[in-house]
């Protein structure tokens, strides 16, 4: 008896411990952006899930690259995509890549971010997406 409670705590703890075990259906994502034919300097990237039911989740961009691991990643599925990237004149040196602050000006066009056209199926065999912005 005493390992049967043993092995059903076991069981239930095991259950209840968020990861990337086998049932879960995560994908790490990656990709490049470029920004007027150029790699994007600095910036961040968005995956929001179908009428934003699921989990969003994104990555800071750098020197055109971004990478979400599978801890992080995406479920299968069609995501709106979003980029944004802040003119850094005037900054705070300390502030994270694509954020926005005071005197900060979104560089990337509101068809990119705040009124997106991007789209990423996202699916086993599908995970890396490449972006160009003007």
């Amino acid at each position: 008896m005493k390992l049967l409670r043993q092995f059903s705590l076991m069981a239930l703890v095991t259950a209840l411990v968020p990861g990337c075990g086998p049932g879960d259906p995560r994908l790490a994502v990656s990709g490049t952006v470029t920004f007027k034919g150029q790699p994007l300097d600095q910036g961040r990237i968005e995956f929001h899930p179908p009428g934003n039911n699921g989990t969003m989740s994104g990555a800071v961009i750098e020197n055109g690259r971004y990478e979400i691991p599978r801890d992080k990643g995406l479920a299968p599925a069609n995501y709106e995509v979003r980029i944004y990237s802040y003119d850094q004149k005037g900054g705070n040196a300390g502030a994270i890549p694509g954020e926005a602050g005071l005197g900060f000006k979104e560089r990337i066009a509101k068809k990119y971010n705040a009124a997106s056209t991007l789209k990423a199926d996202v699916k086993p065999g599908q995970t890396t997406f490449d972006f160009s912005v003007d």
